[in-house]
């Protein structure tokens, strides 16, 4: 469990580094926040295959080859157009918290899917991260559209969906997470294309160019953090690895975010929300 945890909060800082990269990618490019996604998670596929065969590992057979498939069309598929246009609604700070509440969406799920225990510390955790998320929600003085809020929160269900999908399928296997990382990717990349080719038509092509110099560096740390957390995954249980990846994104991008964007990113109820979800996180996975 030492080794999951540890797994969880690199993801975690991972996942902080892309939001601080997506948030200055939205400033910088005058992509749609739909295509950003795309392209990032497209390179982010390039970069898991490449470490994917850089490691060595087989890769695995066709009948587990679709399972990761499914979890790459739930998320990033499904989600990533969600999730950047959240940022670039709400800024990464309250996005990142926001997505806080999957541990609660994520801990339901395995309880009720995997069979995974349920105690009264996993509850007390999980309220906690409700309240911290709930804190931005209600948060004055600071004017924004509240349709992020609704991205951020979609997102988070999202992501508790692959975090139990994931953990379903690749518990108990030799599946290297690289490999399963990679498929996920292709998948979700392939997802959004549709999208785009759907939203844009014609333009896809333009807009693409306007994006793929600033999401590069947003598809490097993709391909580092998923395969990650996907290995975390299964070498622990959903209710420790996901609120632990979180809290540890939480704390990682509030600092980043107060320091690259200002001071509207580290308000005194969103430091109080991180410090709710990273109780709440510490407080699951004690349990």
């Amino acid at each position: 469990m030492e080794t999951a945890s540890l797994l969880a909060i690199i993801s975690g800082v991972c996942w902080a580094t892309n939001i601080t990269i997506v948030k200055w990618a939205l400033n910088r490019s005058r992509a749609s926040a739909l295509v950003g996604a795309t392209v990032g998670v497209t390179i982010a596929a390039i970069v898991s295959l490449i470490l994917a065969l850089v490691s060595g590992s087989s890769l695995p057979d066709s009948e587990v080859l679709w399972k990761f498939a499914i979890v790459g069309i739930i998320a990033p598929g499904s989600s990533q157009g969600l999730f950047v246009s959240s940022i670039g609604s709400i800024g990464p700070a309250r996005t990142s918290i926001l997505i806080g509440t999957s541990p609660v969406f994520s801990v339901l799920l395995a309880v009720i899917f995997l069979d995974e225990s349920w105690k009264t510390t996993i509850m007390i955790g999980t309220l906690l991260t409700v309240m911290g998320s709930a804190l931005i929600s209600w948060e004055k003085g600071i004017r924004f559209r509240q349709i992020g809020i609704v991205f951020a929160i979609a997102t988070s269900l999202t992501f508790a969906i692959r975090d139990v999908v994931a953990r379903h399928f690749n518990v108990g296997t030799d599946v290297s997470s690289w490999w399963s990382g990679t498929v996920v990717l292709i998948a979700a990349s392939i997802t959004l294309w549709i999208f785009v080719s759907i939203k844009f038509g014609p333009i896809w092509k333009t807009q693409t160019r306007k994006a793929l110099p600033e999401f590069i560096p947003s598809g490097i740390m993709i391909g580092i953090a998923l395969p990650l957390l996907l290995e975390a995954l299964n070498k622990g249980a959903v209710n420790i690895v996901a609120p632990l990846a979180l809290a540890s994104q939480n704390i990682a991008i509030v600092i980043l975010s107060g320091w690259f964007f200002g001071s509207r990113e580290r308000t005194r109820q969103v430091i109080v929300a991180m410090i709710l979800i990273f109780v709440g996180g510490i407080v699951v996975t004690i349990s």
